[in-house]
């Protein structure tokens, strides 16, 4: 069931998703430029929170310090430090972590989108796209995409991963699972509207 691997590749997105591989296949740590410091970056406003679409309620991940739209119908639950979303008929899963280390307030949305796509393991040929970004979000934002065969379940998906930083602060990444076969466009809309939900809050 396609549900089954989005829940397990969320639950190591915390742990693994933040990295990228170097030629010989180890794993390396996404890295930000030398000069910049954490001491003279100053923390950006959180700005207004988003409206919600009509029949939508705001989500809280009050330990991750976020909070996000669900659509009508959908479940959240926490699951290995990300808030999980799931369509009703669980086709679809979102999810949402907040990454406080240092690239995470740090690098750039599209490099950070770019090398955590590439770093998603447990997949049989991944082909990622290049990182790109995107205009009229909540904070600066990137999004990149990848297809593969996810090794568990023996599922192709189609995955979308959406970063958005609050720099100084934290990146908050979306990363989104469907399989490769089902229609792209109606879940690409469903991930486009979460990510403009997305307001960034106080960790508890």
């Amino acid at each position: 069931m396609l549900l089954a691997g989005c829940a397990l590749s969320a639950g190591v997105l915390t742990a693994t998703v933040f990295s990228s591989r170097n030629e010989s296949g180890q794993a390396k740590t996404i890295t930000v430029p030398p000069t910049a410091s954490t001491a003279n970056v100053p923390v950006a406003p959180a700005g207004p929170q988003p409206e919600m679409p009509a029949g939508w309620r705001r989500v809280r991940d009050a330990k991750a310090g976020f909070s996000v739209g669900l659509p009508p119908g959908w479940s959240s639950r926490r699951s290995g430090g990300t808030l999980v979303l799931s369509s009703r008929d669980r086709t679809l899963a979102i999810a949402v972590g907040a990454d406080r280390s240092e690239p995470g307030r740090l690098a750039a949305p599209r490099r950070y989108a770019g090398e955590a796509i590439e770093s998603l393991r447990g997949y049989r040929g991944l082909r990622a796209t290049p990182a790109r970004t995107l205009e009229e979000t909540p904070y600066p934002a990137a999004q990149a995409t990848a297809t593969g065969t996810y090794a568990q379940t023996g599922v192709r998906q189609a995955i979308t991963l959406v970063a958005l930083q609050r720099r100084g602060d934290a990146t908050f990444t979306l990363l989104a699972f469907r399989s490769a076969h089902s229609p792209g466009r109606p879940a690409g809309r469903v991930v486009d509207r979460v990510v403009d939900t997305l307001h960034a809050e106080r960790p508890a």
